[in-house]
């Protein structure tokens, strides 16, 4: 079967570390991030965060969509 492109949902501030779950299983993702420097009382600190809230792309065959599901934060397909 041919590979598709999906997007999922997920829990809030879960998108980098379901991205990161879901390549030590296998699967093919894209979270785009970016990197902002936060600014703090005593320090400042660079912190990488999603460039879309909430959503991680998949590339997945279609018979395969329910593995995303094992991934903790995971919560629907768009």
């Amino acid at each position: 079967m041919k590979k598709k492109w999906f997007v999922i949902y997920t829990r809030p501030h879960q998108e980098i570390k379901v991205s990161e779950t879901l390549s030590a299983i296998g699967i093919t993702n894209y979270c785009p991030t970016i990197t902002v420097i936060k600014q703090y009382s005593d320090r400042k600190k660079k912190v990488k965060k999603p460039l879309l809230s909430s959503y991680v792309m998949v590339n997945i065959e279609d018979n395969k969509r329910n593995e995303v599901f094992s991934c903790i934060g995971v919560v629907r397909y768009l």
